[in-house]
């Protein structure tokens, strides 16, 4: 049975890329291995350590962030005060608790307006009564 070269020439293109596909996903897990450090020591600087977790063996963690560390930073679970600590490399999705700052100031703005508007609509129908 004789095998073409075709098949021999894909063979060895697909084993050549292959390590570099492999090196591509390292650097990015390294990219965002990273990006997650930076955010977890902001986090911690500004006191806004309540955070949710998502890790990359899909299980989430909530808790609030006592320490950072050069490879993994500690989560104190609030109920029970146990600690555990995470690798940067573990984590898929690092966010906060709760609304976000912008979020609270567009409900705050949105009241007042319809606030704003109801008292001109109330002044309106009622101006010209005795």
């Amino acid at each position: 049975m004789k095998v073409p070269t075709t098949f021999f020439l894909i063979l060895c293109l697909l084993l050549t890329f292959t390590p570099s596909a492999r090196g591509q996903q390292l650097a990015n897990e390294a990219a965002e291995a990273t990006k997650v450090k930076a955010e977890a020591n902001r986090r911690l600087d500004k006191n806004e350590n309540r955070v949710k977790i998502k890790l990359r063996n899909g299980s989430e963690v909530k808790g609030r962030i006592t320490q950072t560390a050069e490879n993994s930073f500690t989560i104190t679970d609030e109920k029970t005060g146990a600690r555990t600590d995470i690798s940067y490399t573990d984590v898929q999705k690092l966010s906060g608790r709760g609304w976000s700052k912008k979020a609270k100031i567009a409900i705050g703005v949105g009241a007042a307006a319809a606030t704003f508007a109801a008292l001109v609509a109330y002044a309106l129908t009622h101006f010209w009564d005795d």
